[in-house]
């Protein structure tokens, strides 16, 4: 017992989690069956967080595209590839860039459309527990026009994906006999699985993917679907299943490689076994969302008509998200902490709404709110979770594009603050040159908060000697000002010790006390003298309003 308790709390903490990266691989598996008349148009919707980034996309290995985007602007990329071929494949999509961007992929065919948020290659792993879906049972609640489904089509696929420029070996493991493949630098494998499957593991990381290329649903509607797995490292056991007020016939699928319960949300107590194909159903997911909780760490998808939905864990929950969307039908599903709700923000505004629901026996509530363009959602003081659905004819969506993980109260940080202590001792101007070459400015707090923040960081670091910040007085009127790299500004903020300002005499520049019982005060120092300095690099954030795409042919 011990040593499953050690396990499961090893797993699925302490890890952060989004969705930016520099280098992505793909495919684009087939929509809808062969007979759909249709021609399939996929693109890639990349979007860079930082100015003038440039984006290269190969297709084959083979240059398709290669441009600079701004920050913030969406670009798409059309992509004349689809994927229907089972076994070995090299057509693969690789993105690389010189910065951080996010990119997802869009899948269309008709009026069946399929987004999937492209995890960057450091988010792939080297265990993936499969999803067991019981495609018969879902077939068996859906209307059928036709009576007959194609074997091609009667069940899902397995794609395994290698992004790197290394031989990957590649096991399928399964409940009679396990199958090992090899997998070339920047290939694929497509499978046709036949409900045996269990897991897959790479002795080096790689990219899983399962998707159906019709899943049919009344009226004689045929959806695609695509499901990006987490790795096994990513599991949890709390979850918030969120509700989507317009669907119907969804159950919860729960993935895990051993024996565990599951509890919440209307489901009583359910006890599945290892790999389970158990579909639960969710009678009161229409009216408020569900709080479950797995006994074993797990991973749990929405299931339902075209649509596979990939859970965001307790753990993964993050403070900033991306939300894009295809059409002005959109909406975004937001969870909160109910004492936090009131402070979710859309861009630079607060969301104002009075539709919160609380969810029952957890500290959540959860709120829908439309989306007709891209937007970043955002909260200054804890973490959230955010879905985004397309509610038009054919609804599709999932999970949104997690940003950044710690809140900042300025919005979505991509690049959090970071401080430097610079323990060789140095003259104020020195020390400021210094922290000029190294990170954006010898530290002056201009708020409470900041200061606090200061008096943390050199109380954790035991400093008892004192320390220069970036605050002297000018030298013509002998006023205080605050130096901010090249460029000064008047104290708004101060805290002087007891006597000070001190007289000019005494010095030109200021220095802290790291004395906790002298409240990390200021005092006026001769700007020769040899002290030790911190120094602060601000953090970098995304920018909070967006123009309308470009697409690029």
């Amino acid at each position: 017992m011990l040593t499953i308790l050690l396990i499961t709390s090893m797993i699925g903490h302490g890890q952060s989690w989004d969705s930016y990266g520099t280098n992505f691989v793909t495919v684009f598996p087939e929509n809808i069956a062969f007979y759909y008349p249709d021609t399939p148009v996929n693109a890639l919707s990349i979007t860079a967080l930082f100015p003038n980034t440039k984006v290269d996309i190969f297709i084959s290995e083979v240059l398709t595209y290669s441009g600079t985007l701004p920050a913030g602007k969406p670009v798409s990329v059309l992509m004349d590839i689809e994927e229907y071929h089972l076994g070995s494949t090299s057509q693969t999509v690789r993105v690389s860039s010189t910065e951080l961007i996010v990119v997802q992929s869009i899948s269309k065919k008709g009026n069946s459309v399929q987004t999937n948020v492209v995890q960057p290659l450091k988010n792939h792993g080297t265990l993936y527990t499969i999803p067991s879906l019981n495609y018969g049972q879902m077939l068996n609640t859906f209307y059928q026009s036709a009576g007959n489904v194609d074997g091609r089509y009667s069940s899902f696929r397995l794609v395994v994906i290698n992004g790197e420029n290394l031989m990957k070996n590649v096991t399928i493991v399964k409940l009679a006999r396990n199958e090992t493949y090899t997998l070339f630098p920047y290939t694929a494998l497509q499978l046709q699985t036949d409900g045996t499957e269990t897991a897959v593991y790479s002795d080096d990381r790689v990219a899983v993917m399962l998707t159906h290329p019709c899943v049919e649903t009344e009226e004689c509607r045929c959806n695609m679907v695509l499901n990006q797995l987490y790795p096994d490292s990513l599991q949890d056991s709390r979850f918030v299943v969120p509700s989507i007020l317009s669907t119907s016939n969804f159950w919860l699928h729960v993935t895990s490689s051993v024996k565990t319960s599951a509890s919440g949300g209307g489901l009583g107590l359910s006890t599945l076994n290892a790999y389970s194909s158990e579909l639960l159903a969710l009678p009161s997911l229409q009216f408020e969302s569900q709080f479950i909780i797995t006994s074993s760490p797990a991973s749990l998808q929405l299931v339902g008509p075209g649509i596979i939905v990939e859970l965001i864990s307790q753990y993964m929950f993050s403070a900033c998200y991306l939300a894009p969307v295809s059409s002005t039908d959109a909406k975004a599903l937001i969870i909160a902490e109910t004492s936090y709700k009131d402070s979710v923000y859309m861009d630079g505004d607060l969301i104002s709404s009075t539709a919160w629901s609380t969810i029952a026996n957890s500290v959540y509530s959860s709120v829908i709110v439309p989306l007709n363009d891209m937007r970043v959602i955002w909260h200054p003081s804890t973490k959230i979770a955010v879905y985004v659905f397309e509610m038009s004819a054919h609804m599709y969506g999932g999970p949104a594009i997690p940003l950044s993980e710690k809140p900042d109260s300025s919005g979505c940080a991509l690049v959090p603050s970071k401080f430097d202590i610079i323990v060789t001792p140095q003259t104020w101007p020195e020390s400021h040159q210094y922290c000029k070459l190294i990170s954006d400015e010898l530290f002056s707090p201009s708020s409470e908060a900041a200061h606090e923040e200061m008096a943390s960081i050199l109380s954790n670091e035991s400093m008892n000697e004192r320390f220069w910040i970036g605050v002297r007085r000018r030298l013509l009127d002998l006023d205080w000002y605050r130096q901010k790299g090249n460029s000064s500004h008047d104290l708004s903020y101060t805290r002087w010790g007891t006597g000070e300002p001190g007289v000019a005499a005494n010095g030109l520049c200021a220095s802290v006390v790291p004395n906790l019982s002298m409240d990390f005060q200021w005092e006026t120092t001769n700007c020769c003298t040899l002290l030790k300095s911190i120094c602060y690099t601000r953090p970098q954030y995304f920018p909070l309003y967006f123009p309308i795409s470009d697409e690029v042919k």
